[in-house]
Formats: structure tokens, C-alpha cells, sequence
């Protein structure tokens, strides 16, 4: 008698165990080490509602998914994506989904496939719901490396790099950090890594900064999967 029931149990244990967990098919869970670098002098300020100096926000934002990384049933891990932007100057003062922002080029690695890059496409629209004013995908070879002194991306086509070299206080032993600020629509991150941005972008909106704002940063983003992304390379 004791196997029978024995086997029940397992049963009904398991089939409580699936009742409770969620359909990974309907939910995204992603964690993304950043290379960061804009036009604004260290540290941005419109991250604490101000305006910068200039009237634009001219970045290279460069996303790699940790392993694990899925969206629905895509998984992204080791993928990686690259925003070269323009935020404009007056978009923090319009908190929330719908922000007016300038510009946006999407470059997606050669490596991910179109169900990668939609996927990609559908987390970006939820960590960053803005308005762009115009929007372009193309594709490239991306190269990613953060070191404890200097973080450095590039784009195989030479259309864009950006270098990070990390800043540093009286503990050398780590660079120095900004906490418990909000990046963006992430659920959560681990702080600012701050670092002086020397950047460039030869697209159709040119720009080159030496020692401006820069930062590393991993964040995460949790939510159900929605319809299909807008973002997605043509």
C-alpha cells in the first residue's frame, strides 16, 4: 500500500508545483550588463528631474543579457543590442510612457535571430516606453568588455565605439557608484558605475564626445509578455 500512495503524493505534488509556477511563454525575465556614455557632463542630471546645460541628450547605449535572459519562450542570453540616440533636452519633464525624445538608431548583432531581435525589440518598449520621433534599425557585429578599470564596445563597422574609463574615490578597490536611483523602467539595478565617456556616432545625426558622462550598470526587467514588438530590424 505505502508505493501507491507514495506515488500519488508525488503526483499531486507535482501537479501543485505546475499550478503555481508561471508559463515562462507568458512572461519576461531579463538581466542586462550596460555600457553607457552621453553628452552630459558627469553625472546626468536629468536623472534627478534637471536639465542639462545643453538641450539634447546625445548617448551610445550598449545592452548585454546575462544568462538566463528570456522573453517568453526567446531566450536572449549572451545577446546583445545597441542604441545610438538622442533623448532631446526637455523629456524628463514628461515622466512616464510617451516621453518626447528625439531620435534613435536600434543596431542589432549579426548573431541574434529575428525572433531574438523581436524579442530584444518587445523588452527594450518596456524599459524605455518614449515617443521617438523617428526610429531606424540596421544590424552589425558587436564587441562588449568591461574590465575593473575600463569598459569598451564597439561596432565592427566603426560607425560607433565608446570607452569608459571608470572613476575612482579614496577606495580604490571598486569605482566609484551612485545608489538607489531608478534607471529608467527597469525593476531594479545595482548602481551607477560612474566613468568618463569618450564616444562617437557617424550615422545620419553625427556626434563625438571625449570625457563626458559615462557609466556601467546592470539592471533587471520582469513583466508578462504583450503583443507583438514594434522594434524589430526590418
Amino acid at each position: 500500500m505505502k508505493k501507491p500512495v507514495a506515488l500519488v503524493a508525488a503526483v499531486l505534488g507535482a501537479a501543485i508545483l505546475l499550478a503555481a509556477s508561471p508559463d515562462r511563454g507568458k512572461t519576461f525575465d531579463v538581466s542586462a550588463d550596460t555600457i553607457e556614455a552621453c553628452s552630459c557632463p558627469l553625472f546626468c542630471s536629468c536623472y534627478f528631474g534637471a536639465s542639462a546645460d545643453e538641450h539634447m541628450c546625445e548617448a551610445n547605449n550598449v545592452y548585454k543579457f546575462r544568462k538566463g535572459s528570456h522573453y517568453g519562450n526567446v531566450d536572449l542570453s549572451d545577446q546583445m543590442v545597441w542604441l545610438s540616440l538622442d533623448l532631446g533636452g526637455e523629456w524628463h519633464k514628461k515622466p512616464g510612457p510617451g516621453m518626447p525624445t528625439n531620435w534613435v538608431v536600434v543596431t542589432f548583432d549579426k548573431k541574434s535571430s529575428p525572433e531574438q531581435r523581436k524579442a530584444i525589440g518587445a523588452v527594450l518598449e518596456n524599459v524605455f516606453p518614449v515617443k521617438w520621433g523617428s526610429m531606424a534599425t540596421r544590424e552589425d557585429s558587436i564587441s562588449f568588455q568591461d574590465g575593473p578599470k575600463v569598459a569598451e564596445a564597439k561596432l565592427a563597422s566603426g560607425m560607433a565605439s565608446v570607452r569608459l574609463d571608470k572613476a575612482f574615490g579614496p577606495d580604490k578597490s571598486s569605482s566609484t557608484a551612485v545608489k538607489n536611483l531608478q534607471y529608467w523602467f527597469s525593476s531594479s539595478n545595482d548602481g551607477f558605475n560612474l566613468a568618463y565617456g569618450t564616444h562617437h556616432f557617424d550615422g545620419d545625426h553625427k556626434f563625438n564626445y571625449e570625457k563626458r558622462n559615462g557609466f556601467t550598470i546592470a539592471w533587471t526587467a520582469k513583466g508578462e509578455v504583450k503583443d507583438a514588438p514594434k522594434v524589430a530590424s526590418k
